[in-house]
């Protein structure tokens, strides 16, 4: 009788040997995959759009109107820790929309923007020189060459750029100088990212 009340209880161990063993399965069967946060450069503006949707508080703006204060700030690698931009009406010029809300330690390459104070609602006005106000946004993208995606997205980028015909412009060489300018009488309404923000929460 011992052997025969103690088989139930061994079957039951078994089977739930089985299924934390079950691949992509996490305790409680959560997939594992879940739980990563990680994020790769995606390395083109080819349906940026696509990726980075919109949000409602996205304002249109003329980027040829950004005439006001110009800030500079240079980058020494990617990337720069600025989540998204916009485009103009138009799809010409570049607005930056959101910014990590923090530097995780000195050099930290997503600090970048937060240490430079590079806020939301700038224009981006000139890469290494090259006047880009009123650019075609998706060739302001790739010489930015600063977006930070899920490494899901591989596949639907490199889609992305063969369905353009190429990338529209090479990534512009670091040391990246580049200036901001303001619109005057803009009222940014975006969200600004604040120090407890983690990639998790997008």
């Amino acid at each position: 009788m011992a052997v025969a009340q103690r088989r139930p209880i061994l079957a039951l161990c078994l089977a739930g040997t089985v299924l934390c063993l079950l691949p992509g399965q996490g305790f409680v069967g959560s997939p594992a995959g879940r739980l990563s946060s990680s994020r790769v450069v995606a390395r083109v503006g080819a349906e940026y759009q696509e990726r980075q949707s919109p949000r409602d508080a996205d304002l249109p703006f003329d980027a040829a109107a950004a005439t006001g204060d110009t800030v500079d700030v240079s980058f020494k690698k990617r990337p720069f820790g600025i989540l998204r931009y916009t485009p103009g009406n138009g799809d010409k010029g570049a607005m930056v929309q959101e910014v990590i809300g923090k530097s995780r330690y000195p050099g930290d390459p997503q600090g970048q923007g937060f240490a430079a104070g590079v806020k939301g609602g700038w224009v981006v006005k000139t890469i290494n020189g090259q006047d880009v106000q009123t650019e075609d946004f998706n060739t302001v993208m790739d010489l930015l060459d600063d977006e930070v995606a899920d490494p899901r997205f591989s596949k639907s980028v490199a889609l992305a750029i063969e369905k353009q015909g190429g990338r529209k412009a090479q990534p512009a060489e670091a040391p990246i100088a580049i200036t901001y300018a303001t619109i005057p009488g803009y009222e940014w309404k975006g969200e600004v990212l604040g120090a407890d923000w983690e990639p998790a929460h997008r």
